[in-house]
Order: structure tokens, then sequence, then C-alpha cells
């Protein structure tokens, strides 16, 4: 092969001596328009446009595409991408198909560029839109609907676990009850028959001896400390027995107390109500109303008052319990104790209060008498409502 100098290329074959003048070569520039002409989705055709829906479920794609090019059409080039898939275009030499497998739901784009002989792009090329819908149970609406079905029985194990809960406090709270039957049955059988018996005795002993002498009226006075014993030990027992209460009653319990305390002698009781009556949880209940009756035995029996109230608040923030009397008061040094020497009431009261995250509170009034009052966080206080559910709710619980 040789050039002449006139430009000409000169080149030896079998058949003799041929030339060409590059001068002469023809050059294309003209860029090949494009377009789609065929599209396959597992094995059966769909018109190819501007948007393509395919079926749900879609495995296999397969798209033909072609390019226009009149001068040598079998040396036209093609590159492609289908976007949301192909990090970068894939060459696909003179091939004029292309095919994708498995391809997720969602927004797809595919695009196609061709190149003729002389490598002139349409960079334009060709394109189309493509939407795989998800299934069923891929799509919002159905996943919003498992969240909220897995939310309602998350709600429903949760209710059930309360009721199991309450009714595991409740068998408690009752075999605590009988115990206190128990306890008190022996305690007056035994110790205060024991003590009346004692007392009648050295009432005898008492009666035999001179009116002024000192020992008789140093025996008189043990005489009467043994019977504000005896008097204590009563109101105790009459606590360790006192029936539970249903938990939706637990004002009229409180009002029985207090008309049970009252006799010809015993000051007038008032009591009053204020706010929704709500449930209460079974332990609240249960160590309130051995709050309120201790504070209304004292008031009665001790506090030598004309009008004993009570007041019971349901609150939003708090359930509030507020027994007042207008009587002598406590003993400054008793209130700054906390405790009555000999005496295990208040200490016993306050410790119902701890054990229930409640906060309790001994004042004298402003004139005279003593205030006692108890407050309850509501969320400890009330008992969880259930409604809507309850009937179905509460029937799953008993079949525990």
């Amino acid at each position: 092969m040789a050039e002449a100098s006139d430009g000409q290329v000169w080149f030896a074959t079998d058949n003799g001596l041929a030339w060409i003048d590059p001068n002469r070569l023809h050059h294309n520039p003209l860029p090949p328009p494009v377009y789609l002409h065929a599209v396959e989705v597992d094995g059966r055709p769909f018109l190819p446009g501007a948007l393509l829906q395919l079926p749900v479920g879609a495995q296999q794609l397969r798209i033909a595409y072609a390019a226009l090019s009149l001068s040598i059409p079998e040396r036209v080039r093609f590159r492609y991408r289908l976007e949301g898939v192909d990090q970068s275009w894939q060459d696909a030499s003179t091939r004029r198909e292309a095919s994708y497998t498995n391809l997720r739901p969602g927004h797809y784009r595919f695009r196609v560029l061709a190149a003729n002989e002389d490598g002139v792009w349409n960079t334009q090329g060709a394109a189309m839109e493509i939407q795989i819908p998800p299934p069923f149970y891929l799509t919002s609406w159905f996943l919003t609907l498992c969240v909220l079905v897995g939310a309602g029985l998350l709600w429903l194990i949760y209710l059930r676990r309360l009721r199991v809960m309450e009714a595991r406090l409740q068998a408690r709270l009752a075999e605590r009850h009988l115990e206190r039957e128990r306890i008190a049955r022996e305690l007056h059988d035994t110790l205060l028959q024991g003590i009346q018996s004692l007392i009648l005795r050295f009432q005898a002993a008492i009666e035999k001896l001179p009116v002024k002498e000192p020992a008789r009226i140093a025996m008189e006075g043990a005489l009467e400390r043994a019977d504000d014993v005896l008097s204590e030990g009563r109101d105790r027992v009459q606590g360790l027995r006192a029936a539970a209460a249903p938990v939706s009653d637990f004002p009229q319990a409180l009002a029985s107390v207090g008309a049970d305390l009252m006799h010809d002698a015993a000051p007038n009781f008032q009591m009053r109500v204020e706010g929704t009556q709500r449930p209460l949880d079974p332990l609240v209940h249960d160590e309130m109303f051995g709050i309120g009756r201790e504070a209304l035995i004292n008031a009665f029996n001790h506090a030598q008052a004309g009008t004993v109230t009570l007041e019971l608040h349901y609150g939003a923030k708090a359930l509030r319990l507020c027994i007042s009397d207008d009587g002598s008061g406590i003993a400054t040094e008793v209130l700054a104790a906390g405790v009555r020497p000999g005496h295990w009431g208040l200490a016993g009261m306050r410790e119902r209060a701890a054990r229930i995250g409640a906060t309790l509170a001994f004042r004298n009034g402003v004139a005279t008498g003593t205030e006692v009052e108890l407050q309850v966080p509501a969320k400890i206080a009330y008992r969880p409502a259930v409604a809507g559910w309850r009937g179905w709710f509460g029937r799953m619980g008993k079949d525990q």
C-alpha cells in the first residue's frame, strides 16, 4: 500500500492494483433516528408507548429497538439504560434488544441511543416510562392495614394481660381479707377477751379497797389506761374484719364506715363527692379504704369533735380524700414526730400511702380540728378503661 502525490492510496489485490481517493469518500453526518418497536413481558406482546403499565408479578421484560440508517444499517451501534436498575449506559454494539428479569415493583425509565456507521450519535434517542405495580401485600393500604391489625392485636394482648393481672390481684386481696378475718377472730377470742376478763377481775379487787387508798387510786388509773388499750384493740379488730367493698363502690364503703361509727353521742357526719366516679385500681382501693377508715375512727373516737367531714374528689390529675373535724386537733409534738407514742395508727396510714405512691398529710385546722389529706396520682389511682373491648376481653380473661 502506498500514497501517491495527489493523495490517492494505492494497494495491491489478487486482481491487480486498486486505489482509493480519500477526498471522495462519503461521510454520513446525520444521527440515525431511534424508535422502540416491540415489548414482550413474560412472553406476552405489549405495544410500546410513552408509559408501559406492566402486570403485577411480571418476571421477564424484553424491549426491541431499531434505528433508521439508509447507508450501512448493519453498522449502526446502540447503547441503552434502564434508569432505576442500570448505574451506567450499557453498550449493546449492534444488538437490537434489551432484556431484564426479576424487576422489583416501582417506576423505571428505559432509554436507548444509536450511532451511525461514522460514529455520529443520536443523543436524544427514544425513551419509555415503565410502571410495575406491587402485589397487594406490598401496597401501602395493605401495609397500613397490617400495622393497624398488629397494633390491635398488641392492644388486645395488653388488655388481656391487664385482666389476668387484675384477677390475680383480686385473688391476693381476697386471701388477704380472709387472713385478716382469721387474725381478727383469734385476737377477739383470745387476747381481747382475756384482757376484758383481767379488767373485770382487777375492777372487782379494787372495789374491796378503801376509796382513798393510794393503791386504789393508782390501780384505777391503770384500769383507765387498760380500757383505752382495749378500746384501741377493738378498733383494730374492727378494721381487720372490715369487709372489702366492691371497687366501684368506694364512696359507699366510706359512707358505711361513717354510718357505723355514729351513735347518740357521736359527732355529725357529712360526706361530699365531687367529679365523675371512676373505678379504682384494686390495691389503691384497699389501701385508701384502710386509710380513710382509720382517719374516721380517730376523728369519731378521739377528736372530741362536733362534726366530721369527708370529701372525696375524682380529679383528672389526682384522686383526693380529705377527712376533717372541728375537734381538739393533734398535739404539736405528735405532728412533728409523725407518730403518737405507743400508737401505730398514724404510722400504719403512712405505710399504706407509701405502698400506692400517694402523699399523706396531717394538719391542724386554722381555728380547731384536724385535717387528714390523701392524694393519689390519677395514673395510679384509676383502673384503665377498656370500653368497647371489655365484654369480649372479659370472656377471654375468664377462660384463663
